[in-house]
């Protein structure tokens, strides 16, 4: 099956692979001096398999809030019931720009390497409290987004860290 690149129109596209057109993307990273060189030199084929690795990298990682507005839709936007992070609800047929900046962001950070993957740091696979004894899983953590991501979709949701670790009281 080939790729084919489809952007979300804000109708719920039961094909769409992106949030963010390549154009658009090409306008967002203008912006930013640091993405320039990088992402130009890219051809528009790679430009377009990058953001839609982005925009299913979000849709994974993240906790939309609201509701998605058509259940058959490929991408978890459009949706319903959000505001903004100016407190100003969206339209329940749109993709917010923050979003397709958002995506365009990821698209860029991808680049480098595949960041998806697990990476080579131990992780805690076991913590026995009576007896202290700590148990590491050698070579295995999950990818981290980038802790900028969070602000970029401030309101629209929340983007799981990736590293699992919560806090909880202690009741004995």
């Amino acid at each position: 099956m080939a790729f084919t690149f489809v952007v979300e129109d804000g109708t719920g596209l039961t094909t769409a692979t992106s949030y963010v057109s390549v154009e658009d993307a090409d306008d967002i990273l203008t912006m930013n001096i640091h993405a320039d060189a990088s992402w130009t030199l890219l051809t528009t084929e790679v430009k377009e398999r990058l953001l839609a690795w982005a925009s299913r990298y979000l849709d994974e990682r993240t906790r939309w809030y609201g509701m998605k507005t058509v259940e058959a839709s490929a991408l978890r936007w459009p949706r319903c019931g959000v505001m903004d992070r100016d407190y100003i609800e969206l339209s329940p047929t749109m993709v917010p720009r923050q979003l397709k900046i958002a995506t365009a962001e990821m698209a860029r950070y991808l680049i480098s390497e595949d960041r998806t993957t697990e990476r080579d740091q131990d992780a805690l696979s076991r913590l026995r409290a009576d007896v202290i004894e700590l148990e590491f899983v050698e070579g295995y953590r999950l990818p981290q987004v980038p802790s900028h991501m969070q602000y970029l979709i401030k309101g629209l949701g929340a983007i799981s860290s990736g590293n699992g670790i919560k806090f909880r009281r202690i009741i004995r």
